[in-house]
């Protein structure tokens, strides 16, 4: 069925410049619509638009592509019936020429694949196509810095204090701040030395921190 000519559009650019489309509604008015939509797309010269029932239900000599017999490469169907105008394509079809056929509900799908098999059509399959929407937001992101920023000799980490301007943020606040758990790192480490200060009546050369080894902190298995 030819409908609103969306599928015959996505076909033709398939197989211009050289192919040529025939299609077939039964509603003459949709049948028009579509001559003057192939027309004004500048696609009228790759199709044909037939005013016809192919199923046949009528009548079933009415039926039909009215194409000589293994004379097309491909034929798809997107009828409520698809099954009455198998016998049809397989007349036309050239040998191993492609068919397809859309259909919403799998009964439909179940009885063209019955009728695809008392034509003598193999290879036949199923696929099941379902609707994914995409939700695309703008959004905006800064200009990468173009710019290298300094770093200390020592420790490529850090930023020289001397290399910012005033007004410009180059990141070194950043490279500087501590963490928080370093800083309490830190806290621990102070406490400890003022404890054993304390303790002994004069600082020691290394701090005293009660904590784990550092396997157990990276959660390695305990020894």
């Amino acid at each position: 069925g030819t409908g609103s000519g969306a599928l015959s559009h996505c076909i033709l650019r398939t197989i211009a410049p050289h192919g040529r489309l025939y299609t077939y509604e039964f509603n003459q008015m949709r049948a028009e619509t579509a001559r003057h939509e192939f027309a004004k797309n500048g696609v009228d010269h790759l199709v044909t638009v037939y005013h016809k029932d192919v199923c046949g239900k009528k009548e079933e000599r009415t039926g039909g592509f009215d194409r000589p017999q293994a004379s097309v490469d491909a034929i798809t169907l997107d009828l409520p019936e698809p099954w009455l105008a198998v016998p049809h394509a397989a007349y036309c079809l050239k040998p191993n020429g492609r068919i397809a056929s859309y259909s919403p509900c799998v009964e439909q799908s179940q009885r063209t694949i019955v009728a695809l098999k008392q034509a003598g059509f193999h290879s036949i399959k199923t696929l099941e196509f379902r609707l994914r929407e995409h939700y695309v937001d703008e959004v905006e992101y800064e200009c990468a810095p173009r710019e290298k920023r300094p770093r200390l000799p020592g420790n490529p980490y850090l930023v020289g204090s001397g290399a910012q301007s005033a007004g410009d943020d180059t990141g070194a606040e950043a490279d500087n701040e501590k963490s928080e758990y370093e800083t309490e790192g830190d806290m621990a480490s102070l406490t400890g030395m003022n404890s054993q200060e304390e303790m002994d009546g004069e600082p020691t050369e290394e701090p005293i921190i009660d904590a784990p080894p550092q396997l157990m902190a990276l959660g390695a298995p305990s020894t």
